[in-house]
């Protein structure tokens, strides 16, 4: 039991220590005032009626 509180109290400290030194912040989306691409992404579908075309499911 102390083996295994040890092993994940270490890991942890390695992943709390690790976050800080990332060299960049990370940012989500696109920058503010960049085009947003939304029609890039249409995957093929498995199932159903429309089985092997490539179309937006929604």
């Amino acid at each position: 039991m102390n083996t295994r509180l040890l092993a994940s109290t270490l890991i942890a400290a390695l992943f709390i220590a690790g976050n800080g030194l990332t060299e960049e912040l990370l940012k989500s989306g696109p920058p503010v005032g960049e085009r947003n691409n939304r029609g890039a992404f249409f995957p093929n579908l498995v199932t159903g009626p429309g089985a092997g075309e490539r179309r937006c499911p929604v």
